[in-house]
Order: structure tokens, then sequence, then C-alpha cells
């Protein structure tokens, strides 16, 4: 193919290699849609890597010369044929300025199957290889462009759907989690200064006793703030995966009817037979854009039948972990069907139980009891209150968030918890006159618990396990 470039790719617009600028970047350039796949109007094709940009121009006719973090037009050329694929966009970055830290760029092509494919073909084709799950925002970590936590919350931002994950998944991207785990982080290493010198000069005696009462200070307050972050993850969690809410109630209730009608789908089987539902069902629900996990269980009751005992053994246990329980019993069931709502309601916690009469469409001489919310599924009679009250739920758990940093990852989750056990270890330790070695040993501990949050340790299992989940192209 004859090069109609005008000017060749130079060093103009190059301010810093990721190399002079000390940059570990993995040596294979990469290509992949970062778009849906389908036909679209526009389709974004991602580049990243050492040489990416010149095997880029390779394959490019442009009518002037590239200029970075510019946008131009140009037209993309298949060497093999000759033919000219698509006239796009596109736009060159240079590392380390730009999202991974290496030379990359973005092609805005048009949106057809045929010409998405046909460009990675040809990139394929010319030095670049297809793109890992994740491996783009991999190597923004890998490059120091993030931390660890700001990957995962890129991750949670594009997978967002509801208002709660979007809050979520913004202060994890923007690094306001992670600015306050390093902030924990370094005053642990503070203390551990102090350790190092009463371990260094241990003859001076003088100043023992205070300078561990320092140290105890400190480490103190960082134990104090992971007990407000670890206090945080209930919440964080419901705004992340949604409110847990379980479906708890004897047979022919009505618990898949309503299970169907807040998806707006049919989801569960409906059957008059009673003990049709054995296992449970989980369904991501959205209601009034609050994000919720719908639990439909095994119908509880005393049986013969082995597996469905361990179907609602399975319920009762699901009733327990839920954040909020919808306890259903029939306008036409018989009195002791509603003891055995309120015996449920006792052993999980009524507070996070709500009572449901079904079927108020019958006709029957049972009355609401107080504190009961009427539906029917069939005429959508009360399902507004029983919305309300979900409403209500959700909205209790993020307004407790407001705008300060929260755990919404188990991972961090447990990163915390472990480093927690660490300082409840350091504290035990100085009450027991340990040496200042074993103390500064829980320390350290704390230290990395904290670190693999963020990534500043040797956790190669956690980033093949995190980004392992991401898309292709991101």
């Amino acid at each position: 193919m004859k090069d109609k470039r005008p000017h060749s790719l130079n060093d103009a617009y190059r301010s810093t290699s990721p190399a002079d600028a000390g940059f570990s970047v993995l040596s294979e350039p990469i290509a992949a849609l970062s778009t849906a796949p389908g036909a679209a109007a526009i389709a974004v094709i991602r580049v990243s890597g050492p040489g990416s940009i010149e095997l880029l121009e390779d394959l490019l006719e442009r009518r002037s010369a590239p200029i970075a973090r510019s946008m131009a037009l140009a037209r993309f050329i298949d060497p093999a044929s000759g033919d000219l694929i698509d006239e796009l966009l596109v736009a060159v970055f240079v590392g380390p300025h730009s999202f991974t830290g290496e030379d990359s760029a973005e092609l805005f092509c048009h949106g057809g199957p045929y010409i998405v494919q046909r460009i990675l073909q040809t990139l394929f084709a010319h030095g670049f290889r297809q793109a890992d799950p994740g491996e783009f925002t991999r190597r923004a970590f890998l490059n120091g462009k993030m931390d660890l936590s700001s990957a995962e919350g890129v991750k949670q931002l594009v997978e967002a759907s509801t208002h709660q994950q979007w809050l979520a998944a913004r202060q994890l991207a923007t690094g306001s989690f992670s600015e306050t785990i390093e902030e924990l982080r370094s005053r642990l290493i503070g203390t551990l200064a102090f350790l190092a010198a009463r371990i260094d000069f241990p003859d001076e005696g003088d100043t023992q006793d205070v300078a561990l009462e320092t140290v105890v200070h400190k480490v103190r307050g960082v134990s104090t703030q992971l007990d407000k972050l670890e206090a945080s993850y209930q919440s964080g969690r419901v705004a992340a995966q949604g409110l847990m809410v379980a479906i708890i109630g004897q047979p022919n209730m009505g618990k898949s009817t309503l299970m169907n009608t807040l998806l707006g789908h049919d989801r569960a089987i409906v059957s008059e037979r009673a003990g049709t539902t054995r296992d449970y069902l989980e369904e991501p629900c959205r209601v009034r854009g609050r994000l919720i996990r719908l639990i439909d269980t095994a119908g509880v009751r005393d049986t013969e039948d082995s597996i469905e005992r361990q179907g609602v053994a399975k319920a009762l246990h699901l009733a327990e972990q839920a954040d909020f329980v919808l306890l259903l019993v029939g306008r036409d069931a018989s009195k002791e069907s509603y003891e055995e709502i309120e015996k449920i309601a006792a052993t999980i916690g009524s507070d996070k139980c709500l009572r449901i009469q079904t079927k108020a469409d019958l006709k029957t001489k049972t009355k609401t009891p107080n504190g009961y919310v009427a539906i029917s599924c069939l005429e959508t009679h009360g399902l507004d209150h029983l919305e309300d009250a979900i409403v209500k739920r959700v909205d209790g758990y993020l307004g407790q968030l407001k705008d300060q940093p929260f755990v919404s990852s188990a991972r961090h989750h447990q990163a915390i918890q472990d480093a927690k056990a660490d300082l409840a270890k350091f504290f035990a330790g100085v009450t027991e006159g340990a040496y200042d070695e074993m103390l500064a040993f829980e320390l350290q501990n704390a230290t990395r618990a904290l670190g693999s949050i963020l990534g500043v340790v040797d956790v190669e299992d956690i980033l093949d396990r995190v980004f392992h989940e991401f898309c292709v192209g991101k």
C-alpha cells in the first residue's frame, strides 16, 4: 500500500515515553472493542502498548500529522488487500499521559459488525493481540495510573444500572476510598518508626514508656477509624449489590406470584400444588429505581420429604441473612398460619420484617390484622404500599452513607477485618508486656492487610481474581 500520509509519525508531539517516566509496561500491544458488540451507529476500538501508535499509523491514511490527545479524521486501510475499510476518527494518547500509562489510541468507527470485525482482524494481523478481560485497566494499575480499589471502581461504574450502584462505584473510581485507606496505612507506618527507634535504642530507658504510649495512642486512632469503616459495610453492600429481600411464608401463600409481579415477568413457577418451590430463586429487581435482590423461597412447613426439608431450612437461613423479609400469609389462611408468621418474625427479628396479607381480592370474613399490608397481585391492589416499604428500607441504608468513605466490597471488608484483628493482637501484646519486635510484627501485618486493598503488596492472586471479572475492552 502506498503511504499517502503527508507527514510521518515523529517525536514532535511525544512529550515523554513510558520508559522515560519510569513506568513498567507490558511488552505486547493489545486491541479490543470497547463498546457493546452488535450493530450501532458508532463503535470504539482501543489499542495500547509499546509501539502501538507506530503500528496503528502504518494502517492509516491521514491528511495531517497526528497530534496527541486530539481527534482527527483518517482512513483505515487493510494492507493485505489495499481495501479502504472505513473512514473514522482517531484519538492518540502518548504514554504516560494516557489511561493505561502506555502509548494508546482509540478508533471511532462506524458500528457495523463487519466493519468492526474487519478492523480488529487487520490489527491482529499487524502486531496487536486480543486484549484479555480488564487488561486495559490492569495495565493502568500496573503503570501506577490508579490503585487497585480505584480499578475495581471502574468496573463497578461500567456495570452500574442504578443511582445506588453509581454511588458505591464513584467513591472507589474517584479515589476517595483509597485516599482514606492510604492515610490510615501511612499512620501505621509512622507508628512502626516509633517502635523501630525503641528497638534500635533500647538503652534510652527514660523515654521508653512515653514512646510506647505515643504508639498506642496513634494505633488506637487508626483502630477507631477502621471500626467506622467496618460498620459502614452493610449500607455499602446494599448500595453496591442491592437490598437482599427474602420472601418467606407457608406453601400457596403467593410467594412466587409476588416475585413474578415485582419482576414484571414470569420467573418462578406458580402452581396450586403445595411444595412446588423446593430451592430458592434469586433475581435482581428494580423498585422505583432502587436495586434489590429478590429471593423466592420454599414454603415453610413440616414435611416428610427430605428434599423439601432442605428447602425449608434454606429458606429460614436466607431469612436470617436477608436485609428485609417479606412474610406472606393469605387472606384465606388459617389462624395457625398467622401464628406461624409471628413465630418466624420473632426468630429472625421483627424489625426487619414486613407482614403481608396476600390474596386481598378474595371475599372472606378474615380482616387484615394490624401491622399487615394487604395486597392482591391479581388486581395490583396494595402493591404501592409494598413498594413504599421497600424504597424506605433501601433509602434508609443509603442515607447512612452521606459523603463519607464507606466499604462496599467483600474483599475490602475482609481486609479491614484482618487489619482490625492484627491491631487487637497489638493491644493485647501491649497489655501483656510483649517485646517491641512482636508489637511491630502485628502492626506490619495490619499495614499489609490495608495495603492489599490498594494493591501495594504482592497480591497476584488478587489481581487475577479482580481483573478476570472485567469485560474485554476495559
